[in-house]
């Protein structure tokens, strides 16, 4: 035998190998697939034999189970209540029935609902007496009313393994009054014996399990009762049986032998049955239909291959003998000469192919030759670098245009030399990675800076890859000149980011609105994404606030200016509108025409609602709802203005209720206000649209009547005021009613008069109204007022004084309480009459207040201010002085000037020290002067404070325009407070006011340690007041600086927190309750306060919001027990004065004094407490 054959070279035997192989990996994979499919069938089949009997056994125990429980709930729905309450009785009844006996082999018990089994059959069995209660199968029927199937168990009395089905025993009205119970002992012949004895196969087996407590309950030969199945994840099949899955597995059991195992659940009880096969003995058949598949395969493996050889060796004969001649044919320097064909067959055209390669491959090379020629030219054209590097990084060829990059004037000034050289520095490490990158076969790009020849840079972006050149790998990369266009990427870059991170939102649009691009600040603010609003025009974000006219505005500046700024309401993707401050500026090409536009906008919706909110609470009532005095005032002004431009009258009326305060004595607070309430809508309703009416305060109201064509023409509608202010207002079952007293005036009149004028002669005629008998209406008489008027001191008379040096100034100092700091003083004018004595300015300014000569004793009061600032700071004393500036000495054109000239007179008083008082009506009556009179003052370091602040008109508008840096609190606000939780309220109100336009704050008014106290407690510490020092004369101001201090009570006394102010309000309510009480005692109230301690405001308080946030804290639960003695003491007070006993009853008073001061002290205790 030849062994030549078996070269493994040899084209024979390489198809011969490959022929066997594919016939082996076919005959083999069936082999196999056969041997698999019989085996998966097999295993199907068996495992649908073996899960249709599982499923007819388990089928079979649920239906048993079934039966058993249904008769249990007959049995217990025989048993009466007369029946489970005798035990005699309910034994011979479970004796007699004779249905219960069968089914449960170890007995049947009854049980009371406590739990107690009462009787049993067998009745040995030894249950009677013992408390169950705790036991799973009761705790269904017994607390849930349902039957139950219990956990199998070991019994206690009797050692063997039973499980126990109960049901609940009920009343004819359905309640649970006890339970019956069944008992099945596993260890004896039941129903369960289709499992104990059979078994399944040769060495198969069944087994029930108890799913919730992972328990073997019983099996085939009553093998493992009581067992736990294994632990969860020892083995996944049986846990998945656990968990309720009904299938057929594979799988290793406990034992370690492989089983096919298939499981139904019994749904009954909860249970689920397994039959289980090991699969050595399922599977036997298949394993010798498999062995003898594999010797079949084997025989025919050998019978193929020997006849492939032969059948190869004598295909290819004649291409063997054509590869030697060809091979003949190589060896010489000839050019390829046809190969002879010998044969007509497919070896033949094999042959004849390769003759026809030979001439394509002549004509191929040359077209590649001429290819070449045209690549070349290509090359040194392109305006792109092409450069070719070696695997040392020594540049080996580059076209023209790279020489240019590169500032190279020919190829041998870079040939050979290495490319990092032309590198910028910091890109070298990188351009030496790319290198090595492409060497080893993979393309890499890169942007980089390069260092010319003649010291030019320039950034370049290269694609390199790699190329065989001579059996060598080397570096081919094209390269373009990027610097113009990174450049540009930079600018776009910080554009970019600006567009991307900036808080506002930015809209590009086109020319004609078309949104091109949007930030995500846009996205933000308006809900819409950037997909929804491209190609979109603004308009989807209107409102429809505003008209086409502004629109048409808007496009007029845009047009014309080339931008646009403002504030426009939008709405969002939500349908909420908002308001936005936006600005659009057009974008224009070189020559000038708009390519697009540019939008930027902010959110200012928050700033505008606080605006609003704001806006309303100082303009609008917070009881009536009402315009305020505020409001009243602009719109008295407007109608005025309406008035003169029309040609018609206006009539102002001042009303007031007539009686309103024996209501609120009689029937306390809540009454007057829900009386207030109600007439003021009648009020309101009674005028005509167009007409105001506001509240001024208390029972006072201003009605504006507007468009009246003669005075009298107003009566219908003072009438119909009338009417409505005197009907009755039902409230608490109680009928409370009230006239209103009108005074009537009218505008323009014959003398030029303001609004101030207007209103002070409607009050007049208002008490006129009053005396003439109230429920009426009486118009101001012009004449009268001029004529109460000549009672005053004569104009000549003060003129005189002034002359005369009669007016001298006292001082009232203004301090820090909490640091006893000495702030300044306030300056007061004094008239030291020869005849009368010392005036106060309340005797002579109001008759100059409009005259001219208010501007020289204001002028003399800053001068002699600064004066007597001059010899203090001699006398060691430098304080700031303010001193109060009338609304007619402000309003001078000059006023700055002047100011100017008095202070040149001092030089040694810096401005900074002298401080201006300007009543707010003063301010408004020109606010655009001044705002900027006082501006200007501030340039020139006089500060401007705003007296009285809380009486006038000022609305926050004005506030926010005022430039000053003081607001001073009336002191009738202050003075009250301790027993007017109004006037505290509106205190509190002022604080918080000026804390938010970051205005200081000083009160007036300080009479006592208590008032200083309280203050603090609401965040001011500045004040003036008797309580600290009376107004003096100027030599007696540097001594009592020397010695004054602050009350000790003031030291350490912070401000409360804004939550805990509520105990501050409770202290007044409380010292208002007393005050009340007190007043009725004295007879100088109608009706005492509420007894009820539930009913009073403090009461309220306490049981409310103190509770909810002080329930725990010691000093609020000792203040229960002060305020129950309050009213037991108030109450026996009251009935001493029923009895006629009012002499006891006020000597008493001292006692609810001390009650009161006693709880005051434990509400101060409480604030201590809860001090910050």
């Amino acid at each position: 035998m030849n062994l030549n054959i078996f070269q493994w070279r040899s084209l024979k035997t390489r198809v011969t190998l490959f022929t066997l192989a594919i016939f082996l990996i076919g005959i083999w994979s069936l082999a196999f697939y056969a041997s698999r499919m019989l085996r998966e069938d097999m295993e199907r089949v068996l495992g649908e034999q073996q899960f249709s009997t599982v499923s007819f056994i388990a089928a079979e125990i649920n239906h048993e189970m079934g039966d058993r429980l249904s008769v249990l709930e007959k049995v217990a729905r025989k048993v009466t209540p007369a029946i489970l309450g005798n035990t005699a009785a309910l034994q011979a009844f479970l004796e007699d029935s004779l249905i219960l006996q069968a089914p449960f082999n170890a007995g049947v018990i009854a049980y009371r609902l406590d739990g107690t089994a009462i009787a049993e059959i067998p009745l040995s069995a030894g249950r009677v007496g013992i408390h169950y209660a705790d036991r799973d199968y009761l705790v269904g029927p017994l607390k849930e009313g349902k039957s139950t199937i219990g956990k199998p168990h070991i019994s206690k009395s009797k050692k063997f393994p039973e499980f126990i089905m109960s049901a609940p025993i009920r009343d004819p009205q359905g309640k649970v009054i006890g339970a019956l119970a069944g008992v099945t002992n596993l260890g004896k012949s039941s129903f369960l014996d289709v499992i104990t004895e059979n078994r399944y196969g040769k060495s198969g087996y069944y087994l029930l399990a108890d799913t919730k407590d992972r328990l073997i309950i019983t099996g085939t030969g009553n093998s493992r009762i009581m067992q736990p199945l294994p632990a969860p994840g020892i083995s996944p099949l049986t846990d998945r049986y656990v968990q309720g899955y009904d299938e057929t597995g594979v799988a290793i059991n406990p034992a370690g032998v492989e089983v096919m195992a298939s499981a139904r659940p019994v749904p009954v009880a909860g249970w689920f049955i397994v039959a289980s096969l090991p699969t050595e003995e399922a599977f036997y058949p298949i394993r010798t239909m498999q062995r003898r598949i594999l010797i079949i395969t084997l025989f025919l493996t050998l019978l193929t291959g020997g006849l492939i050889w032969w059948m190869v060796r004598r295909q290819l004969s004649p291409m063997l003998a054509a590869a030697k001649t060809l091979a003949t044919l190589s060896g010489s320097n000839q050019p390829p000469q046809p190969l002879p064909i010998t044969s007509q067959d497919e070896i033949g055209d094999l042959i004849g192919g390769f003759n026809h390669l030979l001439e394509t491959l002549a004509q191929r090379n040359a077209a590649l030759e001429e290819s070449e020629f045209h690549l070349r030219t290509i090359i040194e054209n392109e305006p792109e670098c092409i450069k070719i590097i070696d695997a040392e990084g020594r540049l080996i060829q580059m076209n023209p245009a790279g020489l240019a990059m590169f500032e190279a004037d020919s190829l041998e000034q870079v040939a050979g030399r290495t490319v990092l050289d032309l590198i910028a520095p910091e890109y070298r490490t990188a351009y030496a990675d790319l290198h090595q990158r492409v060497l080893v076969g993979e393309p890499v790009r890169m942007k980089y800076k390069v260092l010319g020849l003649k010291g030019g840079h320039r950034w370049l972006e290269t694609h390199a890859v790699p190329m065989q050149d001579h059996g060598k790998v080397v570096h081919l990369a094209v390269t373009r000149d990027i610097t113009e266009r990174m450049h540009a990427e930079e600018k776009l870059h910080l554009a970019a980011s600006v567009f991307t991170y900036a808080r506002e939102g930015i809209t590009i649009t086109a020319a004609d609105g078309t949104i091109i691009d949007v930030n995500d600040a846009f996205t933000r603010i308006t809900g819409y994404s950037r997909d929804e609003v491209l190609g979109q025009n603004p308009r989807i974000l209107g409102s429809g606030r505003q008209g086409k006219e502004f629109y048409a505005a808007m496009w007029r500046d845009l047009i014309e200016n080339g931008h646009w700024y403002g504030e426009i309401w939008n709405r969002r993707k939500s349908g909420e509108v908002y308001a936005e401050m936006l600005t659009i500026s057009a974008v224009r090409d070189a020559e000038g025409i708009i390519q697009q536009y540019v939008a930027l906008f902010s959110d200012i919706t928050p700033l505008k609602e606080h605006e609003q909110q704001l806006e309303h609470l100082a303009h609008y009532d917070t009881l009536t709802a009402l315009p305020n005095r505020t409001l009243l005032a602009d719109r008295l002004h407007q109608a005025m203005v309406q008035a003169q431009r029309r040609g018609q009258r206006l009539v102002v009326a001042y009303l007031d209720l007539d009686g309103f305060k024996a209501v609120n004595d009689r029937h306390g607070h809540k009454a007057g206000d829900q009386l207030l309430i109600a007439v003021s809508t009648r009020m309101r309703q009674a005028l005509r649209e167009g007409d105001t009416l506001a509240r001024m305060g208390g029972d006072e109201f201003v009605a504006v009547l507007v468009d009246m064509a003669y005075v009298a023409a107003s009566v219908p509608t003072l009438t119909r005021l009338l009417a409505a202010a005197a009907e009755p207002v039902n409230f608490d079952n109680i009928v409370l009613q009230v006239s209103a007293s009108l005074g009537v005036t009218y505008y323009p009149q014959a003398e030029d008069v303001d609004a101030d004028h207007l209103l002070r002669q409607a009050d007049q005629a208002m008490y006129q109204a009053k005396l003439a008998g109230k429920g009426r209406y009486h118009f101001f008489d012009a004449e009268q007022d001029r004529s109460v008027r000549s009672h005053h001191e004569s104009l000549e008379r003060i003129r005189l004084a002034l002359a005369e040096r009669e007016f001298v100034l006292y001082y009232q100092p203004k301090v820090n309480m909490r640091t006893g700091t000495i702030i300044g003083a306030e300056a007061l004018i004094r008239w030291q009459h020869p005849e009368r004595g010392l005036l106060p300015p309340a005797m002579f300014l109001p008759v100059i207040e409009d005259h001219p000569l208010a501007v020289e004793i204001g002028e003399w009061v800053i001068d002699a201010a600064l004066t007597q600032m001059a010899l203090w700071r001699t006398a060691g004393l430098a304080i700031p002085v303010s001193v109060n500036v009338g609304a007619r000495q402000l309003q001078q054109a000059d006023f700055v000037e002047r100011l100017r000239k008095i202070l040149a007179e001092h030089p040694d008083i810096e401005p900074s020290y002298l401080e201006m008082e300007v009543l707010e009506t003063s301010a408004l009556e020109d606010m655009a002067r001044a705002s900027q009179v006082i501006e200007d003052c501030r340039e020139i370091g006089v500060t401007f404070a705003l007296d009285d602040f809380g009486t006038g008109y000022s609305s926050l508008t004005y506030l926010r325009r005022l430039p000053v840096t003081l607001l001073k609190i009336d002191q009738s606000f202050v003075r009250d407070m301790l027993g007017d939780p109004d006037d505290l309220a509106i205190l509190d109100g002022v604080v918080c006011l000026a804390t938010a336009f970051h205005r200081q704050v000083i009160a007036e008014g300080v009479e006592t340690v208590e008032h200083g106290e309280m203050l603090l407690r609401l965040g001011c510490e500045l004040a003036q007041g008797y309580g600290i020092a009376r107004p003096m004369p100027a030599r007696e101001l540097p001594g009592w600086s020397a010695v004054w201090r602050p009350d000790p009570a003031w030291a350490d006394l912070p401000a409360m927190n804004r939550d805990d102010l509520q105990i501050l309000f409770a202290s007044v309510e409380h010292r208002a309750w007393i005050t009340n009480m007190e007043n009725y005692l004295r007879g100088e109230r109608e009706i005492p306060p509420p007894l009820d301690r539930h009913q009073c405001r403090f009461g309220m308080w306490w049981n409310a919001e103190g509770l909810a946030r002080y329930g725990v804290q010691p000093a609020f639960l000792a203040i229960e027990p002060l305020h129950r003695q309050v009213h037991a003491l108030a109450a026996e007070l009251l009935e001493l004065h029923v009895q006629g006993r009012n002499p006891e009853a006020l000597a008493r008073l001292g006692e609810l004094h001390g009650l009161r001061d006693a709880l005051i002290e434990q509400l101060k205790a409480l604030m201590q407490e809860n001090r910050p």
